[in-house]
This record gives C-alpha cells, sequence and structure tokens, in this order.
C-alpha cells in the first residue's frame, strides 16, 4: 500500500509542477520540446487532419487515426527522443575538463545557475527546434509509407508535399506557442 502513496505522490507532483520545488537546472531544448508537443498535439492533429483528408478524400475518422498514429510515432522518436537522448549525451559531456564541459552544456542547451553561454541557450534551442522539424519530416513520411503499405492505401498525391505542407502549418503554430510560452527568454 504504500508503494501507491508514493506513486500517487510522484503523479501528483510531475502533475502539478507548480508546487514541485527543484533549482537544479535541466535541458532547455527538452522542457521547449515537450511542453510545444505537448500543449500543441491539438492543433498538430487539427492541422494534419484536414490536410490529409484534403490531400487524400479519406474520411474525417481515416485521416485523423493515420495521422494520430504518425504523430504519436514522431513525437515519441524526436519530439521526447531526440532532445533526451541529446541532454543524456551531453550531460556526459559536462564532466569532461573546461572549457569542453561548458560547449557541451552548451550544445545541449543546459539550462542552470551560472550556466555557462546561458545567454544563447534560447537561440541554440531554436536550431536544434528546427532540426527536429526536419527529423520529424524525415519520420513521418517514413512512417506513412510504412503505414499505408500495411493497410493497402495508395495515395494520389504527393506524399513529400503533403508532408512539408502539414509541418509547415502545424510547426508554424508551435513556433508561435514556444515564443508565447518562453518569451521571457529571449528578453535575458
Amino acid at each position: 500500500m504504500e508503494w501507491k502513496i508514493r506513486i500517487f505522490i510522484a503523479l501528483l507532483v510531475a502533475g502539478f509542477p507548480s508546487i514541485a520545488y527543484a533549482n537544479g537546472g535541466g535541458p532547455l531544448l527538452l522542457f521547449i520540446s515537450g511542453s510545444a508537443f505537448i500543449c500543441g498535439q491539438v492543433w498538430i492533429l487539427l492541422v494534419e487532419t484536414v490536410l490529409l483528408n484534403r490531400a487524400s478524400g479519406l474520411g474525417g475518422g481515416t485521416a485523423f487515426k493515420h495521422v494520430f498514429w504518425a504523430n504519436l510515432v514522431s513525437t515519441i522518436i524526436v519530439g521526447f527522443g531526440f532532445p533526451l537522448a541529446l541532454a543524456i549525451i551531453t550531460g556526459f559531456g559536462m564532466a569532461l575538463p573546461e572549457p569542453y564541459a561548458d560547449y557541451s552544456s552548451a550544445i545541449g542547451t543546459w539550462l542552470y545557475d551560472r550556466a555557462p553561454y546561458g545567454k544563447y541557450l534560447i537561440y541554440i534551442s531554436m536550431v536544434w527546434l528546427f532540426i527536429t522539424f526536419l527529423l520529424t519530416i524525415y519520420c513521418e513520411k517514413a512512417f506513412y509509407n510504412w503505414y499505408w503499405r500495411k493497410v493497402g492505401f495508395s495515395p494520389c498525391f504527393s506524399i513529400d508535399k503533403f508532408i512539408w505542407q502539414a509541418h509547415a502549418v502545424s510547426y508554424s503554430g508551435l513556433l508561435i506557442m514556444v515564443l508565447l510560452m518562453w518569451h521571457e527568454l529571449f528578453s535575458m
């Protein structure tokens, strides 16, 4: 029974981060990417479903199902997986001697008290977000190619054109969301 209480408290703290106190810092890219992808999922799913529905003629429910699975895979692999992998790799790099630890900290967008290159982290994060944009496109394209072969759907439209258009619109919305949520970092 005691482990259930511990799990409940951990979930409560995770669900309401304003009641948790932690000043240890962490990778800014993971915070930005996580918040953008979690908060932006409704926007992403809506935009990509509408565009897939128009391009393919699939019904709304079927288009949503395809978009949902593609975005679930790309969010796990690219939206969270890539920033987490970058944070882990650069976290180990922070054990290197100076100045390499500082470089690793900046590349991994680690934000903490007196972080070296701290005023540049938001810009480094924006570069990484552009890279996640490209990785998401390639991840979802690979997923759609695999999934559509599996379900026997043969698109009569350009997958490349659909993917690029859908992500241009959805990432524009995510960028606006990131700027609204993280605008204080730009004033550093």
